[in-house]
C-alpha cells in the first residue's frame, strides 16, 4: 500500500512504501522536536500530523499523511495526485 504526504491543496511528497516511513519523511518536513509529535487518526488510511509551530514563518503546517484511496473517500480530489514533471516556461 502506498502513503502520500498531502494537505488541503498541495501534494507533498510521496508515495512511501510504509505509514512509518511517510511519517518519519513528515517529522523531517515538519523539523519536529517534541518528545509526543501531534499525529491523529482521521480515518482508516488517513492521519493528519500537525508540525510544531514555525517562529520563522510565522505559520504551522498540517501535512495529512494518507492512501490515495483513504484520501479521495475523504473528498480530496484525484487530480492533487497527479504532478506535472516538468513546467514549460515560455
Amino acid at each position: 500500500m502506498n502513503w502520500h504526504i498531502i494537505n488541503h491543496r498541495d501534494y507533498i511528497d510521496g508515495p512511501f512504501d510504509s505509514y512509518e516511513a511517510a511519517l518519519r519523511e513528515a517529522y523531517a518536513l515538519g523539523k519536529e522536536t517534541r518528545i509526543e509529535p501531534r499525529v491523529r487518526r482521521r480515518a482508516q488510511g488517513f492521519f493528519v500530523y500537525r508540525p510544531p509551530y514555525d517562529r520563522q514563518e510565522h505559520w504551522q503546517a498540517e501535512y495529512w499523511i494518507c492512501t490515495k484511496e483513504a484520501a479521495i473517500a475523504q473528498g480530496i480530489p484525484e487530480d492533487i495526485f497527479v504532478q506535472p514533471l516538468t513546467e514549460s516556461w515560455s
